[in-house]
């Protein structure tokens, strides 16, 4: 929460078995966040885990990832577009299953957020 809150940024790892109560803690994190009128985005690499998170989607539905994806791959979010201006606002996401994707999606990801913020503000 505090990089949350301090605009830190940064990038974590929940690991545990099934019924370890990742879900609900992923649970808390969105409302705790959500709560102050920030924006938290709940994606799963299937849709049966993306089921199990508030107002959660597919990860490549939510960021327009390629099914064949190499690895100079983008998403397919055009400046100025509805979804690049809700990437822009983003405070949190929360990728369910992760290590079951493949590394270029990630890769992707954050090529294009690179792209997309660095329309918005040079200097990022």
């Amino acid at each position: 929460m505090t990089a949350v809150n301090e605009d830190k940024g940064g990038l974590f790892f929940l690991y545990g078995h099934g019924g370890t109560v990742k879900t609900f803690l992923w649970k808390t994190l969105s409302a705790g966040i959500r709560s102050k009128g920030d924006i938290v985005l709940n994606v799963a690499s299937s849709g049966i885990a993306s089921l199990l998170l508030p107002g959660g989607r597919i990860a490549h539905s939510r960021f327009a990832i390629p099914l064949n994806i190499i690895e100079d791959s983008t998403c397919n979010i055009k400046q100025g577009s509805p979804l690049a201006k809700l990437m822009v606002k983003v405070k949190f996401i929360i990728w369910d299953e992760a290590p079951m994707m493949h590394r270029y999606c990630f890769e992707a990801l954050d090529q294009t957020l690179r792209d997309i913020l660095r329309f918005k503000d040079p200097s990022n």
